[in-house]
């Protein structure tokens, strides 16, 4: 079982309360104590018990009026208790120009973290699956920038990720830490095209692990959506036809064990490769006033090529499904 508290008490000045104050400032501080009873490690009957207490303190500044410069910035720290040596900041800002009668957006974000495993990670006992782990903090530092253009339906962003003591499942479906760097570099282009009633939504994702053994990832993700959408019948009628297609390269994904409901890293002796196979959705969507209807083939090329359609090794995803729903919204 498990029983937490969490009070949080802060003041804050809002932006613009008055002509002096350019930007929200908000302090805040923060108790939490957590009472956890898990089943005795020796097998006794008297369970086992564990209580931790943290406290934090932490700030807010943000700037959201006006339409060129904004700005975001909220931290805190650990005074006392599990959260001494625990600290979170993150923070970002964007950047609004007009270019050729539109509005370029430039965004930078950032994030520093140094934070204890999760409980369950630290301690855990169950018939199959016992631990009691002292676990160094993971810390995490994050760039990231971003590109935005609304008129060109454009959006580009890359970041790049640092992370020491990585905590995960290892093979045996325990809990690990890498005590080396890991880097991770991603990139993602967001770009809608629109020519009349005819619409092509993109979405492709590159990313790339440095230890790809601890941190498996696929290097290429894709999405696609093709659609026609229309106002008919005197325009009250909005009709939306299309299909969509999801795709990601090979990989050795994570493995899934039920007796603690966790993704793990693939037993070695077991390694199955996932991925390479196109998922494709056929739908029709229809919006009357308050009502809403929806007809979607789901996995409508189930049976084609290889039929090697894992999401999560030796879990395969449902194959040709049939789904139709209706939505009525009742209100004045």
């Amino acid at each position: 079982t498990y029983m937490g508290i969490k009070n949080t008490i802060g003041i804050a000045l809002l932006e613009g309360f008055n002509k002096y104050a350019k930007a929200g400032l908000t302090a805040f501080a923060s108790y939490k104590i957590s009472k956890y009873t898990l089943m005795n490690m020796e097998g006794n009957p008297l369970p086992d018990k564990y209580n931790e207490n943290e406290i934090f303190v932490g700030g807010e500044l943000s700037k959201r009026e006006g339409n060129v410069l904004h700005y975001h910035a909220i931290g805190e720290v650990g005074l006392a208790g599990k959260a001494i040596g625990q600290f979170n900041v993150k923070g970002d800002i964007d950047l609004n120009f007009p270019l050729w009668k539109d509005t370029v957006s430039l965004i930078a974000r950032g994030e520093v973290s140094n934070k204890l495993a999760p409980f369950y990670m630290r301690h855990y006992h169950s018939k199959h699956f016992m631990w009691d782990n002292d676990m160094d903090k993971e810390f995490r530092t994050r760039i990231e920038g971003e590109l935005s253009i609304a008129r060109w339906r454009t959006r580009l962003k890359a970041g790049v990720e640092n992370i020491k003591n990585y905590t995960y499942f290892s093979q045996s479906a325990m809990p690990a830490q890498e005590s080396g760097n890991i880097q991770v570099l991603s990139a993602t282009l967001k770009q809608d095209f629109r020519l009349g009633i005819l619409h092509l939504d993109n979405e492709v994702t590159w990313q790339k692990s440095s230890n790809e053994t601890v941190l498996p990832l696929p290097q290429l993700s894709l999405y696609h959506n093709l659609y026609l959408l229309a106002k008919i019948a005197k325009k009250v009628l909005t009709v939306q036809l299309g299909a969509d297609v999801r795709y990601f390269t090979k990989y050795n994904a994570p493995a899934y064990t039920p007796a603690i409901q966790q993704f793990h890293l693939q037993a070695a002796d077991d390694q199955v490769e996932i991925g390479g196979y196109p998922i494709v959705n056929v739908y029709a969507n229809l919006h009357l006033k308050r009502t809403r209807i929806f007809a979607m083939m789901y996995h409508v090329n189930a049976g084609m090529g290889k039929g090697n359609y894992f999401l999560v090794p030796h879990y395969p995803i449902n194959p040709r499904l049939f789904k139709i729903g209706v939505s009525w919204n009742f209100y004045d």
